[in-house]
């Protein structure tokens, strides 16, 4: 894989739907991303998360944010993710996200 340019780990626009349970992202170089909450939970990039994986225990939690304050900038270039059980540790950066995208989001045809 080659290395992401500055415009594709670089989001232009962050929208955290609470209704949907998913966080959508725009990048700089046009790319559009949707990631689940649920996927967002599962790879969770926090010590204890990725020592949970390689240990291969499996987490029962609920992939919901806290309504109050679900995510927050990292400065310039990751988000927080505050879930609704108090999990909280995991700084998802935006190179880190970008490479995490399964697939672009495409248009829906009206």
């Amino acid at each position: 894989m080659n290395p992401l340019t500055p415009s594709q780990k670089h989001p232009t626009h962050i929208e955290v739907d609470l209704k949907q349970n998913e966080v959508r992202f725009t990048w700089g170089d046009g790319y559009r991303s949707l990631y689940t909450l649920d996927y967002l939970r599962q790879i969770c990039p926090c010590a204890d998360c990725d020592t949970a994986r390689q240990e291969s225990t499996v987490f029962e939690t609920p992939a919901a944010l806290n309504l109050e304050q679900p995510a927050e900038m990292v400065g310039n270039y990751a988000m927080q993710f505050f879930w609704a059980d108090g999990h909280n540790a995991g700084i998802y950066t935006f190179e880190f996200l970008r490479e995490a995208s399964k697939s672009e989001v495409q248009e829906s045809q009206s």
